[in-house]
């Protein structure tokens, strides 16, 4: 029983070897296609058909012409397969490998899914053209390793990827030379290093994916060029909305060009960690950023290799280094940034010569200023500062301006004025106007929200201007107190009236001492006290518009103006003369609009009586019967 037994199982053997070397010849002789076609419309469940086949031992086998299904069929030029060693069962074929050449496929079309039936442990393309329904590629050598489907609407499997292409064609974007190794997953897929050339520049790095999108781990781009013609704020406002990029965990931007919301940056080395795109600077958390170039042009402003380095964290931006060269100086600034408020460590300005847009520039600055409450500055430091406004009347300007502060609180919910700390400034030369001054200087200290001016100097033509006081805001009341004088301060106005304008021209001579409570205008208008005498010299007053005759034309001088205030109420009082001018006038400024400031004037034969405050004026020739022009005055009156 035993010998049958061993007979029995011998003859199989033989059988099943006899079997195979059968098949072994079959397949190596021009019987192979015919087989391989027979196996194929056997075990596959879409229509296939080979042109050629070969089979290589053990287990390779080549196909030539591969067409799959009947409708929209997917053609496959070469296609070699590595048979598993198990025999194939109903449900499914296995493959050690497959892999496919020279092949320009459509990814969604149905044939493709045919694959999905296969047991594969490595899919591979070779120089194939792959076409998605947002993406394409040309070019192509990819690898995956144990692919797998999970969804329907899936045209590359998941897997262990090494992709590689020539050009790869998306949202618009062509993306050269591309090189990409990751693991391919429906969730948290991984890339390990990837590497493209875009718009000229090379672009590498890694990056992990998230539910909320991807990280981008040691990004590098290196040259990158952008212009007008090529903005890339179109592109991240794209990314931005989709949420791609979850957040850039480190970015390295080197020797760029780049335009973006107005900003144009040359030469740019920029480094990036931690930074969160789809959130304002304000919303990032514990963010780095850092830079250097060659020059960046932003709203008519250039600033020539500057450098910065920024600290973000929720509603605070920290800048450890700002420095460039602007306006042909020098610009250094530390600090920390919040929404609301400004405390700079330092502020420093070198040489900056601020001579075309100054006005339109500081109107800029102003604006930015109101949507910060508190400003402070630790350390202030501007040297050798030139400001010319020339693009509207009246002109200005300010050279050699030096200013030097510490510990300054400029302002204070949203107040300006100083607060805290000590500050000086004096200047070469500066002028308003036709009015100019040389080495003026000033000097003032807060402490606790008491104000004092320890010196005012400007220096004048023909004289020049002193003053000190303190003013003192930490009381509600905020009492203050001015001393000043003012020798040969030029006077040159024209004043409108219901006739003809009056213009005075003069040096004044002025004296002051006065106090009061500035808390509000009630205040003001209840406490305002003190004496200020005053004199004209080298006056000169006419009546009549600019080019053509004059009604009137005196020269004058007034001596002993003496102005009186008393709680708000205000008297103005010069001796009477034979000829000249004589001022007399009371106001209270709880009542301004009662108020009543007369100028009389005495020449050889006109006599000049003007209600200032009413605008009206009755000039009468004195040397004739009639005179020459009646106002609204009904009479003249007497000072």
């Amino acid at each position: 029983m035993k010998k049958r037994l061993s007979y029995l199982l011998l003859a199989v053997l033989l059988l099943i070897s006899l079997s195979i070397a059968i098949f072994y010849a079959v397949m190596r002789s021009h019987y192979a296609t015919q087989v391989v076609n027979q196996a194929l419309a056997q075990f596959s469940t879409q229509p296939m058909q080979v042109e050629q086949a070969e089979f290589t031992p053990p287990l390779q086998l080549t196909l030539h012409g591969l067409t799959i299904g009947e409708e929209a069929p997917l053609y496959l030029p070469k296609v070699a397969l590595w048979l598993h060693p198990s025999l194939p069962t109903e449900q499914t074929w296995r493959f050690d490998a497959i892999v496919i050449e020279q092949a320009n496929l459509n990814l969604s079309q149905p044939a493709w899914a045919t694959l999905r039936q296969f047991e594969i442990a490595q899919l591979a393309f070779k120089q194939s053209e792959l076409v998605a329904e947002d993406w394409s590629a040309r070019g192509v050598n990819l690898q995956i390793d144990q692919p797998t489907w999970q969804d329907e609407q899936q045209v590359l499997p998941y897997g262990d990827m090494q992709f590689s292409a020539d050009q790869l064609y998306v949202a618009g974007h062509a993306l050269d030379n591309l090189l990409i190794d990751a693991r391919y997953q429906a969730e948290n897929s991984t890339v390990y290093g990837a590497s493209f050339n875009w718009n000229g520049a090379q672009i590498s790095g890694q990056a992990e994916q998230y539910p909320q999108g991807w990280s981008l781990i040691n990004v590098t781009i290196d040259k990158l060029n952008l212009d007008d013609k090529q903005p890339i704020d179109s592109w991240l406002q794209q990314l931005d909305k989709t949420g791609w990029i979850r957040d850039i965990n480190s970015l390295d931007v080197l020797k760029s060009n780049l335009t973006y919301q107005g900003v144009r940056v040359v030469n740019l080395d920029l480094s990036a960690e931690n930074i969160t795109p789809n959130q304002s600077l304000w919303q990032q958390d514990n963010g780095y950023l850092s830079f250097d170039a060659d020059s960046v042009n932003y709203q008519n402003q250039q600033w020539v290799e500057p450098s910065a380095t920024f600290y973000f964290t929720p509603n605070q931006i920290k800048v450890a280094e700002l420095d460039s060269d602007w306006h042909q100086g020098r610009l250094q600034l530390q600090g920390v940034f919040t929404p609301e408020s400004v405390h700079l460590k330092q502020l420093s300005l070198s040489g900056v010569k601020w001579l075309e847009e100054a006005q339109y520039d500081l109107a800029n600055a102003w604006h930015w200023s109101q949507s910060v409450q508190n400003l402070a500055i630790d350390k202030l430091d501007i040297n050798n500062l030139q400001i010319i406004q020339l693009n509207q009347k009246p002109f200005w300007q300010i050279s050699g301006l030096n200013i030097d502060g510490s510990d300054l609180v400029v302002k204070q919910h949203g107040e300006l004025g100083l607060w805290q700390g000590e500050l000086s400034a004096s200047a070469n030369s500066a002028s308003i106007d036709k009015h100019l001054t040389t080495q003026a200087t000033i000097e003032m200290n807060a402490e606790q929200n008491k104000w004092h001016l320890t010196r005012l100097f400007v220096p004048l033509d023909q004289g020049y201007i002193e003053a000190e006081g303190v003013w003192n805001r930490a009381e509600l009341s905020a009492p203050w107190q001015l001393n000043a004088t003012m020798d040969g301060l030029p006077l040159d106005s024209q004043i409108e009236t219901h006739q003809l304008p009056i213009n005075i021209r003069a040096l004044a001579e002025v004296h002051m001492e006065l106090s009061g409570l500035a808390g509000d205008y009630s205040m003001l208008a209840h406490s305002l006290s003190g004496t200020v005498s005053a004199a004209l010299r080298q006056g000169y007053l006419n009546v009549g518009e600019h080019g053509e005759q004059s009604l009137l034309e005196q020269n004058f001088e007034l001596d002993n103006l003496s102005i009186d205030a008393d709680r708000g109420r205000i008297t103005l009082q010069s001796p009477p003369l034979m000829q000249g001018i004589q001022v007399a006038g009371n106001i209270d400024l709880t009542q301004p609009s009662l108020a009543t400031l007369l100028l009389h004037s005495q020449s050889q034969c006109q006599t000049l009586q003007w209600d200032i405050a009413a605008k009206v004026y009755q000039l009468r020739e004195t040397c004739q019967a009639e005179p020459t022009q009646t106002s609204n005055l009904e009479s003249s009156t007497d000072l």
